[in-house]
């Protein structure tokens, strides 16, 4: 069996593994991996041997991957498990090295490239937060083309990406009843759609907003969205995977 035909096993069935073993945003990563073997000069056999594992990811995840110990931990654990008596090296021992999927080059990159950054500051997304931003001196975070408040919003945000979930980071929210623009605009964390039905997940840094919070959620309520919930920003930043899935599953109970 050539190399090229191992790792294409090797990889279909680390999947699977991921998978069978309910590990399955990680299974997400790992899919759209491209693999190759790290090699050494062995001079006991005078000859190139396999030394590792190099796992190509795209460039958003590579940053997931990479900054998550947790992760990298699942996904070795799980290739050594399959690969083993596959590769005749010390699996105990057998190192994965990420590496970055680089991009095609496009006729006119650069160009492209100018337009989106140049477009990057008139998102029509994040306004009132932008606006409050302003007043302090400070931006919004510019994540995948995205505006966000904060790096808990992000954690989220790629959560939320990794399970392919529909959602709308701060979006604006209107509903014409006083005439008064901050009474009848609304922007809220994340909007998220669950086969056609619809909730809010709110990042909290003020604990103390309980009345101001429960009258925002009530305006939702009004028009139909039932599902809004709150969660800390502390534990959206170091939690984000348990966030979601919590979310997803009151979310789920909604459904019509």
């Amino acid at each position: 069996m050539s190399d090229l035909e191992l790792l294409e096993k090797l990889h279909r069935t680390w999947v699977q593994a991921l998978i069978n073993d309910c590990w399955n945003d990680y299974a997400a990563i790992i899919v759209d991996a491209d693999l190759s073997f790290d090699t050494a000069w062995n001079e006991y056999e005078n000859d190139f041997c396999t030394s590792g594992l190099l796992v190509y990811l795209p460039l958003h995840l590579y940053s997931l991957v990479t900054k998550e110990e947790e992760i990298q931990k699942v996904l070795k654990d799980h290739f050594v498990n399959i690969a083993h008596g596959h590769i005749w090296v010390n699996m105990t021992t057998f190192p994965i090295y990420y590496r970055v999927k680089l991009l095609e080059v496009e006729e006119n990159w650069q160009k492209t490239i100018k337009f989106l950054i140049a477009k990057s500051k008139e998102l029509n997304q994040g306004l009132i937060t932008e606006k409050a931003f302003a007043r302090k001196g400070r931006e919004p975070i510019i994540y995948n083309e995205m505006k966000f408040a904060s790096q808990s919003e992000i954690r989220i945000a790629q959560e939320l990406e990794m399970k392919g979930v529909l959602f709308f980071p701060l979006p604006l929210a209107v509903r014409h009843e006083t005439g008064n623009i901050y009474e009848d605009h609304r922007e809220v964390d994340f909007l998220i759609c669950l086969d056609g039905t619809f909730g809010i997940l709110e990042i909290s840094f003020h604990p103390d907003r309980y009345e101001k919070d429960k009258e925002k959620d009530a305006w939702f309520k009004k028009s139909g969205i039932l599902c809004v919930e709150h969660y800390p920003a502390e534990k959206c930043y170091n939690q984000p995977k348990a966030v979601v899935e919590e979310f997803l599953s009151f979310l789920y109970k909604h459904k019509r």
